[in-house]
């Protein structure tokens, strides 16, 4: 009877296989078979992985805190501060007297059409006040009927103004609205010459003028509304534009010394933020 070796690990023999893969030698481990394939079972230890990956983590974290921290505490005042002396209006209407050549006045309580006016094909503009509900719109139009601007177009109680700018000849509008309503249409280049210094706080459209042309220093101070353009223009008589001191989206502050100004001068003032002007 044949005898079956007995094959025990030979530690003095290097193994030319893997070690994964099996020649026929038993290995005996705490005097149990074993099998190198179960270390294939054993789970790996991620603890280590984990928790530097944490340390890393929270030091960046620490990082991104302290650089805003300080970022936030470097950051500048706003460029415009509303000041606190003021009180803030509605858009400006022009002081005419009653009986002036310079204003064409209409009113009334509903709608009407082709209502007539004049232009002279100088700087005009518009004010409108209406007690409307709904809405409340002025379409003009041309000798022609063809409808060459609309200056108004809103809903609910109205005070507004607009610039109208149109060629000399004769034109006419019609009203949309339910509930009383005044309009005036004003030639400003026949308008006194307004005393200075001077300074308005508002929002919206407004027209202002004429000032001296002795006085050219101006303040502009704006507080954005979001997506909103601002801007300021000087203008003469004409409706010609001069310069644009002020164009943007952000709000800032400016003082302006007019240099190209030898007459008279208007600004034109439009933005949906609040702004101020002052002149000097």
């Amino acid at each position: 009877m044949s005898r079956m070796p007995m094959r025990l690990p030979n530690f003095a023999r290097r193994r030319s296989q893997a070690p994964d893969t099996f020649d026929g030698v038993l290995v005996l481990r705490r005097g149990r078979p074993y099998d190198p394939a179960w270390d294939l079972w054993r789970p790996l230890r991620r603890w280590p992985g984990i928790i530097l990956s944490a340390i890393v983590t929270a030091g960046l974290l620490t990082a991104v805190a302290y650089h805003f921290e300080h970022k936030v505490a470097a950051a500048p005042k706003p460029a415009f501060i509303v000041p606190s002396k003021f009180h803030v209006l509605g858009p400006y209407f022009p002081q005419v007297d009653q009986d002036t050549a310079k204003v064409q006045r209409f009113s009334g309580k509903v709608g009407a059409f082709a209502i007539p006016f004049t232009s002279t094909g100088d700087l005009t503009s518009w004010t409108f006040r209406c007690q409307c509900t709904y809405n409340f719109d002025v379409t003009v139009r041309n000798s022609q009927h063809q409808i060459v601007g609309i200056p108004e177009n809103s809903i609910g109680p109205t005070r507004a103004v607009a610039i109208g700018n149109y060629a000399a000849g004769n034109y006419t509008m019609d009203i949309g609205a339910d509930g009383p309503w005044s309009i005036n249409f004003v030639d400003d280049s026949g308008l006194p010459v307004m005393k200075v210094p001077f300074s308005y706080l508002s929002s919206g459209t407004s027209i202002f003028g004429p000032f001296p042309a002795s006085h050219k220093s101006l303040s502009i101070g704006y507080l954005a509304s979001l997506g909103e353009l601002f801007t300021v223009q000087v203008v003469d008589k004409s409706g010609n534009i001069l310069s644009t001191p002020m164009l943007t989206i952000r709000s800032t502050s400016k003082n302006v010394v007019l240099t190209s100004v030898n007459q008279p001068y208007y600004l034109i003032v439009d933005g949906q933020g609040l702004w101020l002007i002052k002149v000097s």
